[in-house]
C-alpha cells in the first residue's frame, strides 16, 4: 500500500469481448469529462486501502453486488435483485443471504465473470496477509458458496443488520468491489501485486493510462453490462489541494467541482460560484465531522482532561468561521430525519471556566500559564492532513483553544495517505501517533458505524483509532447489529451515543454541507445524498 509518485506509463487493456449491454449501445463523444482527484491514491484496489479520492475512481471502474442511487437506496449492480425477505434472497432468520448474478458479463480483459470471482473476493477480504482497513461484517461469515456460475449463497454465523450493505456493495461504509479471481487467485498477497496499478474491473470505465501525481485517464468499455456509457473518455486530474482544484475549475479544466465543508472553506467557495456557465447544487450531507481524541495515549488516557477539551473548545464557532454555509450545526452523529436521531442528546455545552475547574481537579495546575502536573506539562500532538486549508485552519484555531486552556499543543501534517497506512507501513492512525484530529465520517446505506467504536476493531483490526474500548459500546453495538427490527437498533445505537458523550471520547462538530458545481452543457448529474456522485456515471452526456 506504500505510495507510488514516479510516473509509469501503463499498457492499455484490450477490449473486453462481451454480451452488449441494456439496448443498442450509444456513440460516444469525443469530448472527455474531466473530475478533480485532491491526491494521487495509493492503489486502485479499493479492498487495500481506506482512501476517499480511490472510493471515487472506483465507482467508474470496479463492480459491486449492489450500488446505491442519489438517495442512497440499493439498486442491482453485479446481482439481478437486492436480497429481502419478501423476494426469498434472505432465509434461515437473517443467517442465509442469496444472490443472482448477471449473466454474460465479462471483466475488462474480456475474461468471463461469474460467481467464483464473488467467492474467490471474500476469501481475499478474510486473508490476513492482505491490508484490508476493516472487515466488519465480513468476519461474520462463515461460508460463500456457489452452487452454480449464476448464484452466491452466504451463511452468517448469526443475524447481522447490515448484512446485505456491508458485502460488496457502494452502500457499505468501507467499499469493497467484486476483484477478478482469474488475475489474483495466485497472488501471495495483494499489497504490492501488480494489479494495484492495472487494475481491471466491471464497471462502465477502463483503465487507460495513470501518470502517478498527475492524472488517472479512464476510457469507455463498450461492452458494459447497462449499456456503453455516453461519454468515451474521463480524465481525473490529480490536484495538491482545493486551491488548484478551484483553479482548474474556474479556468474551465474540470466539468465537476464539490465543495464540501471538511475540505472547503469560504474562499473555495465563494471562488467557484465566480464561473458563469454552471448549475449549483446544495445539500446536506450525511457526513459528521468530530476532533477524534487517541484515548489510549499519555494525558487524553485521563476523561477529565478530553471532558475539559470538549468543554473548552468552542467547536461552533471554529467551525462557523471556516466553513460558513458549507457547516450544519449539530452535536452528535445524526442529522434530523436521520435514523435514530434523538434530539434529547447533547453534548456537554461550550463552558470554559468549567473546563479549567475539571483540569483543576485532575491535578493539572496552570504555572505561567501553562497546566503542570507532578512537574510534566500538558502537551498534545494535533496531526492532520498537509494541503487542506480547511483542515490547517481548524488545526492552528484548536491549537489557540487549547492554549487558553493551557494545554500546550503542536500542530504536525501528513499527506493524506500517510495518514491512513497500515501501522507497519508508518501509519499516522494505525500506529496511534497522535493525541487529536480534525475527523469526519461518512456513512454509507446502513447507518452502523460501531466499528468505529468497538473493542475488536482497534488497530490492526479495524478503524478504531481512537482506540476505545468500553464495555457498554461493545454491549449496544451487539444489540443493534444483531437487532431485526430497526426500533431495537435504534434504541442501541442511541445508548452508543449516550455513552460516548458521557466519557469524553470525542468532541462532535456537526455536520458538512456540500455544494456541487457542473458545468451547465453536462446531463445525467444526478447528487448522492451518500457523496457517490458518479453512480449512474455511464448515463451522463453533453448536450448537442
Amino acid at each position: 500500500m506504500s505510495m507510488r509518485t514516479s510516473p509509469i506509463a501503463l499498457a492499455f487493456l484490450a477490449l473486453a469481448v462481451g454480451a452488449p449491454g441494456c439496448g443498442a449501445p450509444h456513440a460516444p463523444v469525443e469530448r472527455a469529462l474531466r473530475l478533480v482527484a485532491l491526491q494521487d491514491p495509493p492503489t486502485l484496489d479499493p479492498l487495500i486501502s481506506d482512501n476517499a479520492q480511490l472510493t471515487d475512481i472506483a465507482l467508474l471502474l470496479h463492480g459491486y453486488l449492489l450500488r446505491t442511487d442519489a438517495r442512497g437506496a440499493f439498486l442491482p449492480d453485479l446481482a439481478t435483485r437486492v436480497p429481502t425477505v419478501a423476494n426469498g434472497g434472505i432465509g434461515d432468520g437473517g443467517r442465509t443471504i442469496r444472490y443472482e448474478l448477471a449473466r454474460g458479463v465479462r471483466w475488462q480483459d474480456g475474461a468471463p465473470f461469474d460467481a467464483s470471482d464473488v467467492v474467490f473476493s471474500f476469501h481475499a477480504a478474510m486473508n490476513p496477509s492482505n491490508d484490508v482497513p476493516d472487515r466488519s461484517g465480513f468476519d461474520d461469515v462463515t461460508s460463500v458458496v456457489a452452487p452454480n456460475p449464476a448464484e452466491v449463497v452466504v451463511h452468517l454465523r448469526r443475524p447481522y443488520s447490515p448484512a446485505v450493505a456491508t458485502f460488496f456493495t457502494t452502500g457499505a461504509n468501507d467499499a469493497y468491489p467484486i476483484l477478478p479471481a482469474h488475475l489474483l487467485a495466485h497472488a501471495r498477497d495483494l499489497n504490492t501485486d501488480s494489479y494495484n496499478a492495472n487494475a481491471v474491473g466491471l464497471g462502465p470505465y477502463r483503465l487507460a493510462s495513470w501518470e502517478h501525481g498527475s492524472r488517472i485517464v479512464l476510457e469507455a468499455d463498450p461492452h458494459f453490462r447497462r449499456g456503453a456509457p455516453h461519454i468515451r473518455r474521463v480524465e481525473f486530474e490529480i490536484t495538491p489541494n482545493a486551491s488548484t482544484a478551484l483553479a482548474l475549475w474556474q479556468t474551465g479544466a474540470l466539468d465537476l467541482l464539490p465543495v464540501r465543508g471538511f475540505s472547503g472553506n469560504r474562499a473555495l467557495l465563494d471562488g467557484a460560484r465566480r464561473v458563469p456557465d454552471a448549475r449549483e447544487y446544495d445539500s446536506d450531507h450525511y457526513q459528521f465531522d468530530y476532533v477524534l481524541f487517541n484515548v489510549s495515549r499519555g494525558p487524553m488516557r485521563d476523561p477529565a482532561v478530553r471532558a475539559a477539551i470538549v468543554r473548552g473548545v468552542d467547536g461552533e464557532r471554529i467551525e462557523r468561521d471556516i466553513r460558513g454555509e458549507l457547516h450544519r450545526p449539530g452535536d452528535g452523529d445524526r442529522l434530523p430525519g436521520q435514523f435514530a436521531y434523538d434530539p434529547a442528546i447533547r453534548q456537554a455545552p461550550y463552558d470554559p471556566a468549567g473546563a479549567a475547574r475539571l483540569l483543576d481537579g485532575a491535578g493539572w495546575r496552570l504555572h505561567d500559564g501553562v497546566r503542570v502536573k507532578n512537574g510534566v506539562t500538558l502537551s498534545l500532538d494535533i496531526v492532520g492532513p498537509a494541503g487542506l486549508t480547511g483542515a490547517e485552519r481548524f488545526d492552528v484555531q484548536l491549537q489557540a483553544a487549547l492554549a487558553k486552556l493551557g494545554i500546550r499543543s503542536e500542530i504536525k501534517s501528513y499527506q493524506y495517505n500517510l495518514l491512513f497506512l497500515p501501522a507497519q507501513e508508518g501509519g499516522i492512525f494505525a500506529s496511534g501517533r497522535f493525541d487529536l484530529t480534525l475527523y469526519g465520517w461518512q456513512p454509507g446505506e446502513d447507518p452502523d458505524h460501531s466499528y468505529l467504536f468497538r473493542c475488536d476493531t482497534r488497530p490492526p483490526n479495524g478503524e478504531n483509532y481512537g482506540r476505545i474500548c468500553d464495555p457498554a459500546i461493545d454491549r449496544a453495538a451487539a444489540t443493534e447489529l444483531a437487532a431485526t427490527d430497526r426500533a431495537t437498533e435504534a434504541k442501541a445505537d442511541r445508548a452508543m451515543l449516550r455513552e460516548l458523550d458521557a466519557n469524553s471520547d470525542l468532541l462532535f462538530l456537526g455536520f458538512d454541507r456540500e455544494i456541487l458545481f457542473v458545468r451547465r452543457d453536462l446531463d445525467g448529474v444526478s447528487p448522492s445524498v451518500l457523496g457517490h456522485h458518479y453512480w449512474n456515471v455511464e448515463t451522463w452526456s453533453w448536450k448537442g
